[in-house]
């Protein structure tokens, strides 16, 4: 089969020269023998002197067949050079007489290689690119884990890893959160990362201004002492090197700045202050609270099996001795991973899937071109036969057919790239919000591969089954034979279309499970409102010397600040939460009811939330029994809570909390006296639709006010929602200066969380609505190809009394068979490609059936609008003029 194009590209040939050379030494030899006779020299001497004379014979032979062997092969590398360039100035032509045709398969490459550039370069960089620290592929992120689920790090056992782990050279843990940064006045809100000392040293990085922390700043009660990001460092202060001494406030605590950290040193991503963590440490740590993240970097000699096997073993030896009652928030074991592989996090499985999509889509793109180029092939048949007839070998058809795909390709490939470019920046700004710590696309050597192999495999594919088919159709028949230039090519493009279909089928299946994931997300009954709500995140300053640490204080500054809110024009309603649905995540830890086993035994779980009175009513969560909290319950009064429908149905069998009581020691440093329940509300998704529902226990912020955590205001407003967040905006800034305004409706929230899911199914929607365009073009160009070549043999028919549909069936069997070949074979071929996206779906099953029809409905359907056209060309066709015609 490849004969051919073996022939077509070999540089050089075997020519035996060795008989030319012995009689050419023959000829010359007698002569000489000749003149010495002539000369009186005995025979035999003159021989023997002739001899002599020319030296050795078989290295002159092999002399003689180097010369001549590379004469040949210079001669025949300018004749195919020659030929090249010929056959690329005829296909040039013969294109450019093709205009439409030939810009449409341009088009083709040329979509097909951007969409592939845009997602192998987004590849590349999440994982090929090296990361901005030194040994990189020895720095690891460590979470502890429970069963199959990984959590954060509880700070004892962080304390115990750094003095026992073996196989971490450094530990450090951090957590990271938006506070508010004032310089010289001007308050911003910006991401704050609390490190503690080993952090630069487990990262391999060092402050390119000032110093890092020293023993005395990373203590508890130590002097406070930021580092800033350089992005920070330039543009707030224009990168003086005099602002290392400075003094900034975060969240109202003064802190001297004593180094800038490089731009690389981008983690937590987004992070633009350093602060010491053991700021926060407590004096009597444990293993049941887990709030902080862990990098590390592997010790030398040590791999990441070896190190996920020890710190396992050293956590459960830690945790083996702590009170049974606690047992639920205790760790049975530790996870080590590469930081490429943390910083990815589940968008890896959306990249391996957007590069499975967008192959696919390449290889479509691919089978069109090839069925573009047979039908180019089948018209010049009659052309190939004469130019044989007049001297041309097959090598030469071949050779044409490569150069058209070669000019094609070119075209296609220079719009791609085109493409990619002009579009780089805002690929770039997409990526941020699945990828956040990629910050460039470049065009490197691994990219200019991928596209190299990627343009040689469409391109010179394409080229070589209409190029085998013309070489060898000409043996089956002459110039006119009409079978030959019909059945051959048309068998070819129906497997091509065959096989595009299945690879569309795979698309559409995933796009359909996708689109059913998400239809069944945002079904998901949410619990509360937010349509016409709004959310204001009050970040207050913190620290033992910030007049709000007072709770009487607390309290008072929240009263008033609604009071103020309550009057802004448009504002209905207006309530305080620390755990806004959709905006905050919602803590839980360890509780007790009183009466039942959790009161002296294991303790139980419940999310924990500290809300004002008309929360329940501002967002729209139904009150089942009982009462809201209202404005008597305050300091001093009867502590109470309300609990959510979850806490009775999961911990008291369905039995009516009312006059129960529950203690949330765990959220409270000092302890936490009994409550009692005093309602029950409607359960919510705290964190979206795709969350489930936990058992929730809220206290009153007069009765519990959270001092260290984030208060979120929550209002229901009327007519336009900015209009309202403005005048909120103005409140802010009057009654908390320092508080940088972050007010936003509540239906962004909402969006953002379901931004993934959304994402992720309208990127495969677009690539598998592409596939779908281009099968129908090709389903398109194939009928109307039968047609066209067919139309002497229809008007026969037709002239004979075939019947419209009984034409109409013969034109359609050139659809029907490959899209029912295609879609056979695109079953098995989604099924087995499902594991792909199957993190990606929400109560949908891999081999949901109703997918997989909707999937062969909508070819099915696209096929027939497709060939619509070139059949009702063929039922329309006049018998007496085709036959005049032929």
């Amino acid at each position: 089969m490849f004969a051919p194009i073996r022939r077509l590209f070999r540089l050089s040939r075997n020519h035996p020269v060795a008989p030319e050379v012995d009689e050419e030494l023959d000829l010359h030899r007698d002569l000489a023998i000749e003149v010495l006779v002539r000369r009186g020299v005995p025979p035999a001497d003159a021989a023997r002197q002739v001899a002599s004379r020319f030296g050795d014979r078989v290295q002159l032979r092999r002399d003689l067949a180097r010369i001549d062997r590379g004469t040949r092969r210079s001669a025949g590398r300018r004749e195919r050079f020659g030929k090249w360039l010929f056959d690329l100035r005829r296909a040039g032509r013969g294109l450019r007489r093709d205009g439409w045709a030939s810009l449409a398969a341009a088009l083709l490459i040329g979509l097909g290689l951007a969409a592939n550039l845009s997602v192998f370069s987004i590849v590349n960089a999440a994982f090929f690119l090296r990361l901005a620290y030194p040994e990189p592929d020895r720095i690891v992120a460590v979470s502890e884990t429970r069963g199959n689920h990984r959590m954060r790090v509880a700070e004892q056992n962080l304390l115990d890893w750094k003095r026992d782990g073996e196989d971490l050279g450094a530990v450090s843990g951090y957590a990271d959160w938006d506070r508010a940064l004032t310089i010289r006045d001007r308050a911003s809100m910006v991401r704050v990362a609390m490190v503690d000392a080993d952090f630069a040293k487990a990262l391999g990085v060092a402050p390119m201004l000032g110093r890092w922390f020293s023993a005395d700043e990373s203590r508890r009660g130590g002097p406070p002492a930021v580092l800033i990001g350089e992005r920070l460092w330039r543009t707030q202060f224009g990168g003086d090197p005099g602002a290392v001494g400075s003094t900034v406030r975060v969240d109202g605590v003064t802190a001297t700045v004593i180094g800038v950290m490089p731009a690389r040193l981008d983690f937590p991503v987004g992070t633009a202050v350093w602060a010491a963590a053991e700021q926060l440490f407590s004096e009597a740590p444990s293993r049941t609270g887990h709030n902080w993240s862990v990098v590390g970097r592997l010790a030398p000699g040590r791999t990441l099996a070896e190190a996920n096997q020890s710190l396992g073993a050293l956590t459960r030896r830690l945790v083996a001795e702590e009170p049974v009652g606690s047992r639920e928030y205790l760790a049975d074991g530790a996870a080590v991973v590469s930081l490429r592989t943390a910083l990815l996090g589940e968008s890896a499985v959306l990249l391996r899937l957007l590069q499975a999509a967008v192959a696919l889509l390449l290889l479509i793109a691919a089978f069109n071109l090839t069925i573009l180029l047979l039908a180019r092939a089948a018209k010049r048949r009659d052309e190939a036969v004469m130019s044989l007839a007049l001297g041309a070998g097959r090598n030469d058809l071949i050779r044409l057919s490569a150069c058209e795909s070669l000019w094609l390709t070119i075209g296609g490939a220079s719009l791609g790239l085109a493409l990619w470019l002009g579009g780089r920046p805002a690929l770039l700004g997409a990526v941020s919000g699945f990828v956040p710590f990629v910050k460039a696309l470049p065009f490197d050597g691994r990219l200019a591969g991928g596209m190299i192999v990627a343009v040689a495999v469409v391109g010179f594919g394409a080229a070589i089954l209409p190029a085998l088919w013309l070489a060898r159709s000409i043996d089956r028949g002459g110039v006119g034979q009409v079978s030959a230039r019909v059945v051959g090519p048309s068998r070819l493009m129906q497997a091509l279309l065959a096989a595009e279909v299945a690879a569309t089928f795979v698309l559409l299946f995933g796009a359909g499970a996708l689109g059913r994931s998400l239809v069944k997300l945002l079904d998901q009954p949410l619990g509360f409102s937010v349509a016409g709500q709004v959310a204001v995140p009050i970040n207050l300053p913190g620290g033992q010397a910030s007049p709000f640490a007072n709770p009487v204080r607390h309290v008072a500054f929240f009263d008033g600040l609604l009071e103020a809110i309550r009057r802004v024009p448009g504002v209905r309603r207006v309530s305080l939460t620390t755990a806004a649905p959709t905006v905050d995540g919602r803590p839980d830890g360890a509780s007790k009811i009183r009466g039942e086993p959790s009161d002296g035994g294991e303790a139980i779980s419940n999310e924990f939330s500290v809300v004002g009175p008309g929360f329940f009513t501002v967002l729209g969560i139904p009150i089942v029994a009982g009462r809201d909290f209202s404005d008597g319950d305050g300091l001093g009064t009867e502590y109470v809570a309300v609990v959510s429908e979850a806490f009775g149905r999961v911990h008291l069998g369905g039995q009516n909390p009312l006059g129960r009581q529950v203690s949330f020691p765990s959220m409270s440093a000092s302890g936490d006296p009994w409550a009692t329940i005093v309602g029950v509300v409607g359960d919510i998704r705290q964190d979206g639709p795709g969350s489930e529902v936990q058992p929730a226990v809220y206290y009153s912020y007069r009765q519990r006010p959270q001092l260290w955590r984030t208060n979120t205001v929550v209002a229901t407003v009327s007519g336009p929602t900015q209009v309202a967040l403005e005048g909120i905006a103005k409140v802010v800034a009057k009654e908390a200066p320092e508080v940088p305004f972050m007010g936003l409706p509540l239906e962004e929230t909402f969006a953002g969380a379901v931004a993934g899911p959304r994402a992720r199914a309208v990127v495969v929607w677009a690539f598998a609505g592409s596939a779908l365009l281009l099968t129908a073009v090709g389903l398109f160009g194939v009928v109307g190809f039968m047609v066209d070549a067919r139309t002497r043999e229809l008007g026969l028919r037709i002239a004979l009394g075939a019947s419209s549909a009984a034409v109409a069936r013969s034109a359609w069997r050139h659809v029907g068979w490959p899209a029912v070949v295609g879609i056979a074979i695109g079953v098995p071929s989604a099924l087995a490609a499902s594991g792909i996206f199957k993190a990606l779906l929400y109560q949908v099953s891999t081999t949901d059936p109703l997918t997989l029809v909707g999937a062969g409905l909508t070819i099915g359907l696209a096929a027939f609008a497709a060939s619509l056209g070139p059949v009702l060309r063929a039922v329309r066709i006049d018998p007496a003029r085709t036959l005049r015609l032929d």
